[in-house]
């Protein structure tokens, strides 16, 4: 079995929503969004993704809204979007027949306004298996809205950490040009959320949370060795890092770290997908490819990608734990 653990697809219903009841943005938006898919017509188009799994032996996807389901105040009503948005999840698992796996968007600005009944909703009501989060709102990191955090806890639901750019490059507008955010910047966003999440103390209070790193992490296994010998609060030396991240962690940081799971969407790279499990082990890794993104709207990560975990020399056992184990544990799929 193969579970394509993370990819990207909305229902068309969202598209209509927009442009009826968006206002000025809305429209601005859904024309954006039109301009995607005429480049990638399986980000919403059922029939063409499920015939593009079915060539390229796929037996699940688990599809989530684009840049994280993100909705802030660039939204009249967050609420309302996410409500728009989730409605045309759960037509895509029902059209799908199951084979589409679709997680939430959830109004973090609104959480404590209706979010947190709607991620109740999403869940309990409509079927959805995941929420997803950008890795900031309008400048707002993640962790700072540990109310939705304690709730992904009580829920046991896997959380998809999805990088966007930052806002307005205002700190770094040198990676604007040459797509350098997308490539470069992205999977940083992606290293800054999962590290917060930890040096915040939300990993150590929630040590239950499933929490997705896209693009295996970012850079965290790379830079692993870097990041722990910085961050060594057991050396005395070291003494100002504790005070910089406002408190002592009572665990290694490996301990925080090896608790999220890592997708394998990393442009083809068996060095990187090694690394990441040299670092974390196969139990921490799930396969992905990002489609519809890619070469032909995602059909060659779908056609080759599979066989990059298969040529990693593991065991028949870790590599179908990457292929499909992990992310069925994770998603608490039969």
């Amino acid at each position: 079995m193969i579970i394509d653990a993370h990819a990207h697809m909305y229902h068309e219903t969202y598209l209509q929503w927009l442009e009826t009841e968006g206002g000025i943005q809305g429209r601005a938006r859904a024309r954006r969004l039109q301009e995607g898919i005429k480049r990638r017509p399986h980000t919403t188009n059922v029939s063409l993704r499920l015939e593009q799994l079915d060539r390229n032996g796929i037996d699940f996807q688990v599809v989530t809204p684009p840049a994280g389901g993100a909705i802030s105040g660039f939204d009249d009503n967050p609420l309302a979007t996410a409500m728009v948005i989730n409605d045309g999840m759960a037509r895509l698992m029902e059209e799908s027949k199951g084979r589409l796996i679709a997680g939430a968007a959830v109004p973090l600005t609104a959480f404590e306004q209706g979010g947190i009944k709607e991620m109740d909703r999403a869940i309990k009501r409509l079927g959805l298996k995941a929420v997803t989060v950008p890795s900031h709102l309008e400048g707002r990191p993640p962790d700072v809205f540990e109310s939705f955090w304690s709730q992904a806890a009580r829920m046991d639901v896997p959380v998809y950490i999805h990088p966007v750019s930052p806002e307005k490059h205002i700190d770094r507008p040198y990676e604007g040009e040459y797509d350098l955010s997308h490539n470069f910047g992205w999977p940083f966003e992606t290293t800054l959320s999962l590290s917060r999440l930890v040096f915040s103390g939300i990993m150590e209070r929630y040590p239950t949370l499933k929490v997705v790193g896209h693009h295996l992490g970012g850079g965290i296994p790379f830079f692993w060795g870097r990041t722990n010998e910085s961050y060594d609060l057991t050396n005395p030396a070291h003494s100002s890092v504790n005070e910089v991240i406002g408190r002592g962690l009572s665990k290694p940081l490996f301990d925080y770290f090896s608790l999220f799971y890592y997708d394998t969407a990393i442009g083809g790279s068996a060095a990187a997908t090694r690394c990441a499990c040299e670092v974390f082990g196969t139990d921490r890794l799930i396969f992905a490819t990002d489609a519809p993104n890619g070469p032909g709207s995602g059909e060659v990560r779908l056609a080759t990608y599979p066989g990059i975990i298969r040529s990693l020399d593991l065991s028949e056992q870790d590599t179908d734990k990457i292929l499909a184990g992990n992310a069925r544990r994770m998603l608490g799929l039969r």
